[in-house]
């Protein structure tokens, strides 16, 4: 019998954990049980047929009890499920494979536009990576195909990186600018007889590979592939050869049948003009540059699964250490297009202002709206790499960044008040006694307080909408919103108040502009202490949120929001 493979505490959990689910859903879930079971002991694995059998014999007894044997059943066995140790919780990221060789890893995004935040999870994977262990972090530009390029992006990507990772981008590299390198290992595989120039028409070449057959330029003499490598620098026409990397044309998967590794393109490039017709394919400058800079370790998304079989011919041809390749599964933002090349477009077309827009997802942005690169790199190392894919909200993914975020900056923020679409009430028979001095941060008196000029005049929002209920400006008094009569000055449960902010109408209020991720820009007028703020500054606008000071436009202060 299957139950004399597993040992009583296996059984008793088990037996814990179907009740545990017939209590909860009114059904127990075999695959959700063996799941537990599982992760209480993973030496089980080697066993799954029949726990299997096990389990979906104990649902079938479980499934028919009576209420009464249902209870004391699941006092019985549910009790084994509190003696479980707490799993613990990962700190930090999870170790990399161990090599005797410095740690050194990279990212590679192309100069297509703004760095944003698709880019934010590989670029601190690796970042941290290099950081935990005392390694380098290079930031690689691949440019080899000379359409869609931003000249921009190769001074803006730079920027961002290094303010994203604090500073721990310790090179960076433009591929076109190696171009002479990739064609001298393209020699050398072409004399070692690994590479050659195929000049198949396209049709012909899909057959010969559905075919798993060898093309008739493969097995052309090295001195006639050379020639023709030759041509393919001076004056073949475009389109009419590539060189290839010579494989397995029986492997089964046909990307990986002798794939391409040079073609010819007489496109201008944006950084290097008309300097080279040649232009190396991903696979093959990827794999020479990882090799030139001594890589450990690639962290990239799974769909590079395939190149990394393509990339290792090249390591195995020139016998060459292969680096440690960490396949992630790729996060999927609903609510949003991420699209570096895009934006680039939109920014072109004057849709957004620049990439630190307030309404783009670009790292640029967010540093501009005062999200710290620290918040980012907290849920870094909460998440870690994973090998699923995740589809997620924008909006939810960004309310785990502000969680983060809110917890740098709220000891930093000190409190100001500003009013949206203001109107005038008076309060009357507010005692003398009472002094309208704020705090700047409840948490930090030191910092000192913001004072108003006594006034029985407010400025109060339009939306507050003052009835006949008793409110409490923030900070000072309560009154009724029957009357406009004073009632007292502390903070009272019984009087049931709804809190309104305020400003004094006597004040020399100052004009505020707050520039929004939705676009809904806002306009208030804001207290005089604001005055004293610098550029940068994070504050907090009371019952409102976080915001950054950006600059001055004319007489009037222009912020960021941040988030609530």
């Amino acid at each position: 019998m299957t139950k004399e493979i597993f040992s009583d505490h296996t059984l008793n959990l088990m037996k814990g954990f179907v009740l545990e689910n017939l209590e909860k859903y009114g059904e127990a879930n075999a695959k959700a049980i063996l799941g537990r079971l599982l992760g209480s002991n993973p030496d089980l694995k080697t066993k799954i047929k029949e726990l299997n059998q096990e389990i979906n014999e104990v649902i079938i007894n479980f499934s028919g009890l009576s209420k009464e044997e249902f209870k004391e059943l699941h006092s019985k066995y549910t009790a084994h499920l509190t003696k479980m140790p707490a799993k613990e919780k990962r700190k930090g990221l999870p170790k990399l494979k161990e090599t005797d060789r410095d740690y050194c890893l990279r990212f590679s995004p192309s100069p297509s536009g703004p760095l944003h935040i698709g880019h934010s999870m590989p670029l601190l994977l690796n970042s941290e990576y290099a950081k935990k262990y005392n390694g380098k972090c290079i930031l690689r530009l691949e440019d080899t195909n000379p359409s869609g390029i931003s000249l921009e992006a190769y001074k803006t990507l730079q920027e961002d990186a290094k303010w994203l990772t604090q500073n721990n981008i310790t090179e960076v590299i433009v591929q076109s600018e190696r171009i002479d390198l990739y064609y001298k290992y393209a020699n050398e595989l072409i004399s070692k007889g690994h590479a050659y120039v195929c000049q198949c028409p396209s049709e012909e070449w899909k057959e010969t590979v559905s075919n798993k057959e060898d093309c008739p330029c493969r097995n052309l003499t090295i001195d006639q592939q050379k020639e023709r490598w030759q041509g393919m620098l001076t004056d073949f026409e475009e389109g009419s050869s590539v060189l290839r990397i010579k494989t397995n044309m029986q492997h089964k998967n046909p990307a990986i049948r002798d794939w391409p590794a040079f073609r010819i393109t007489e496109e201008e490039h944006p950084l290097v003009g008309k300097k080279y017709r040649v232009w190396p394919l991903m696979n093959f400058s990827v794999a020479i540059d990882d090799h030139e800079s001594e890589l450990t370790h690639v962290i990239r998304g799974k769909d590079h699964l395939t190149n990394a079989e393509r990339q290792a011919y090249i390591f195995k041809y020139f016998n060459w250490f292969i680096p440690e390749y960490i396949h992630t599964g790729r996060i999927n933002f609903e609510g949003i297009k991420v699209s570096a090349s895009q934006f680039c477009k939109d920014i072109e077309d004057k849709k957004y202002t620049g990439r630190d827009d307030s309404k783009l997802p670009t790292v640029a942005a967010f540093k501009r709206r005062g999200i710290n690169a620290e918040a980012f790199i907290q849920y870094t190392h909460e998440v870690g790499p994973s090998k699923v894919d995740k589809t997620v909200s924008y909006e939810e993914f960004m309310k785990a960044i502000y969680a983060y975020n809110r917890t740098i900056i709220e000891p930093k923020a000190n409190r100001y008040f500003i009013i949206e679409d203001p109107i005038e009430i008076e309060v009357n028979n507010i005692p003398d006694n009472i002094k309208a001095e704020i705090p700047l941060h409840p948490n930090f008196p030191e910092r000192g307080v913001r004072k108003f000029k006594k006034s029985s005049k407010f400025f109060v929002e339009k939306k507050e909408d003052i009835q006949d209920k008793n409110y409490r400006l923030m900070h000072l008094c309560n009154f009724s919103g029957k009357d406009f009569n004073f009632i007292s000055q502390n903070p009272d449960k019984e009087l049931k108040t709804k809190t309104v902010h305020w400003l004094p109408t006597n004040e020399e209020n100052i004009k505020v502009l707050v520039k929004t991720p939705h676009g809904n820009d806002i306009k208030a007028i804001g207290e005089p202490a604001l005055k004293h703020i610098k550029e940068n500054d994070i504050v907090q606008f009371e019952r409102k949120f976080f915001a950054k000071f950006d600059s001055m436009e004319g007489d009037t202060y222009v912020f960021y929001e941040t988030h609530k």
